[in-house]
C-alpha cells in the first residue's frame, strides 16, 4: 500500500461551495446509483451526510499500529484558525445546520485549548454539532469542562490495543482507561462515544468488550472499526477471520441479544452496519427487531418532513406523522414500550438508556471501490471541499500539500501543511522528503524502516 495514491479513485472533492438546492441530493444520488437506497436507508433521506472530519492537527502523542495518518504527519504545521474557519464555512455551505463536525487529527488535544474553544464556538454559531475525537490522554476533566462551556456537544474516545499503551496487555485491562475517561465527562452534558479498532490482536476479546460497553449507561454511541490498510501503520491487511459478519456476531454475543443490523441503513451496507438498543442494569434489547414496522416509520417520517436546511426536524416530523398516521404511531409506541419491558430485572438495577452500535468497514487505500466512495457518509474537509474519508486517506499527502485559499478583507491568502503561516501566493513548498527527517519526527512504517536500517548498519 502506497502512502500517496492520487489516482486510485475517480471520486473528487465536492467543491468549496454547494451549488444545488437539495443538500441531500448528492448522497441520495450516490446511494441510488449503487442500489443502496432501500426502504431502510436513512442517509440522503433524513440528512445530507453523517459527519465531516475537520483535521486540526496531524500531530499525535501515540503511534498506532493501524494509524491512518501519513508518514509525513509529524513534519507538518497545524492549520491556522483562519483556514479552519474557512473549512467550517465550506462544511456549512454543503450540509447546513445540524451536521456533526468531528474535531480530529492526529489528536486535536495537542492544539491549544483556546483554539479548540474558538472552533467549538464557531461550530455552535453556525448551528452545527461539534465532536472531539481523541485518544483521551490530554482530555482531562478541566480540559473537557472548558470545551463543554464553549459549546462542545460530543466527545469520542478512541481506546484499543493498536495504540500500544504502556502497561496494558489486553482490551480488558484497557477498561481501566475507559472508566477513567467516562468519569472525566460526568455532569458536563457531553454525549460520550467510544471507538475501537478491531484487528487480529483483539478479535478474541471483542465480545467481552461489547459487553463492557453495553453495561455503561453513560456511553451513547459505540463504534467498532475493522482493520484496514489505510495509512502509515505497521500492520497491513486484516486477517480472514475479521469480516462484517464475524464482527456483528461477536458484538451480539457481547450484548447477549440479536441486534438486527439489517433493519436500518446508514450509507452503503458494505461500509456501515447500524443497530440501536435500549439498555438497563446489564441487559440490552434491540429497538430494530420489527423490520417492516421500522421501515414503515422511516417512510412516514420522510413524507412528514418539511425541513429545508438539509437535516430532518425529528420532533416536528414525529408530530406530523402521528397526526397523519395515528395507528402507525401507536404501533411504534407500543413496540418501544415492549422493548423497554423486555429489559425485565434490568429495570430494577439501572437507568434505561438508548445506545447506538456501529460497525465500520473502511477500505484499504489500494482497494477503493468507486460506488462505495461515491455514496460515502463520512467525509473529510479538504482545501477543495468535502471528500470521502477512504479516498482522503488514500491520497493524504496530496491533500496535505494542496494550497488552501482563505479570502479576507485584504484579499486572498494561501496555506498548506508545509508552511506555518498564511502566504501571499499559492506557490507553496511541498512536504519535505521524510528520509531527511530525524527519527524522533517519524512514526509508523517510516520509523520502522529507519530503525531497521540503523540495526543493519
Amino acid at each position: 500500500m502506497k502512502d500517496t495514491a492520487p489516482t486510485l479513485s475517480s471520486v473528487k472533492p465536492a467543491g468549496r461551495k454547494f451549488t444545488g438546492t437539495d443538500r441531500r441530493a448528492p448522497l441520495r444520488g450516490g446511494l441510488q446509483g449503487c442500489g443502496e437506497y432501500g426502504a431502510g436507508q436513512t442517509a440522503g433521506r433524513f440528512y445530507p451526510i453523517a459527519c465531516v472530519a475537520l483535521e486540526v492537527t496531524q500531530r499525535c502523542n501515540l503511534d498506532c499500529t493501524l494509524c491512518y495518518l501519513s508518514d509525513r504527519a509529524e513534519m507538518t504545521y497545524d492549520p491556522p484558525l483562519s483556514v479552519l474557519f474557512a473549512r467550517l464555512a465550506t462544511i456549512h455551505s454543503h450540509y447546513g445546520p445540524g451536521v456533526s463536525v468531528q474535531l480530529t487529527g492526529g489528536d486535536p488535544t495537542l492544539r491549544k485549548v483556546e483554539d479548540l474553544e474558538a472552533l467549538c464556538r464557531e461550530i455552535r454559531r453556525l448551528g452545527m454539532r461539534s465532536c472531539l475525537m481523541t485518544n483521551g490522554i490530554r482530555a482531562s476533566r478541566a480540559f473537557l469542562t472548558r470545551l463543554a462551556a464553549a459549546g462542545l456537544d460530543d466527545v469520542a474516545f478512541h481506546v484499543d490495543m493498536t495504540q500500544e499503551r504502556k502497561g496494558f496487555n489486553s482490551e480488558t485491562e484497557l477498561n481501566v482507561v475507559r472508566r477513567a475517561y467516562i468519569r472525566h465527562t460526568r455532569g458536563l452534558g457531553l454525549r460520550v462515544l467510544f471507538n475501537t479498532t478491531v484487528f487480529g490482536g483483539n478479535i478474541a476479546e471483542l465480545s467481552a468488550l461489547a459487553r463492557f460497553m453495553r453495561d455503561r449507561p453513560e456511553v451513547a454511541f459505540v463504534s467498532f472499526q475493522m482493520q484496514a490498510d489505510t495509512g502509515r501503520g505497521v500492520l497491513r491487511g486484516r486477517p480472514d477471520a475479521i469480516t462484517q459478519d464475524s464482527v456483528m456476531r461477536a458484538v451480539e454475543v457481547g450484548y447477549e441479544t440479536p441486534l438486527h443490523f439489517d433493519t436500518a441503513a446508514v450509507g452503503h451496507a458494505k461500509c456501515n452496519r447500524y443497530a440501536s438498543v435500549v439498555t438497563a442494569g446489564g441487559r440490552a434489547v434491540s429497538v430494530l427487531s420489527a423490520k417492516r414496522l421500522t421501515q414503515k416509520v422511516i417512510a412516514a417520517l420522510s413524507r412528514a418532513d418539511q425541513s429545508t436546511d438539509g437535516h430532518i426536524d425529528t420532533r416536528d416530523s414525529v408530530r406530523r406523522m402521528a397526526r397523519r398516521n395515528p395507528f402507525l404511531a401507536l404501533r411504534a409506541g407500543l413496540h418501544l414500550l415492549k422493548c423497554v419491558l423486555r429489559l425485565g430485572r434490568g429495570l430494577l438495577r439501572g437507568p434505561v438508556r438508548r445506545q447506538s452500535v456501529f460497525i465500520h468497514n473502511f477500505m484499504a487505500a489500494d482497494a477503493l471501490e468507486d460506488d462505495r466512495c461515491a455514496s460515502c457518509v463520512f467525509m473529510v474537509a479538504t482545501a477543495n471541499g468535502p471528500l470521502s474519508m477512504c479516498v482522503h486517506n488514500a491520497q493524504r499527502d496530496m491533500h496535505l500539500a494542496a494550497p488552501d485559499r482563505v479570502d479576507g478583507s485584504s484579499g486572498p491568502r494561501w496555506w498548506n501543511a508545509a508552511v506555518p503561516h498564511l502566504s501571499a501566493g499559492p506557490d507553496l513548498p511541498d512536504l519535505s522528503d521524510p528520509g531527511l527527517a530525524p527519527l524522533k519526527r517519524l512514526k509508523g512504517q517510516m520509523r520502522a524502516t529507519r530503525r531497521n536500517q540503523k540495526d543493519v548498519s
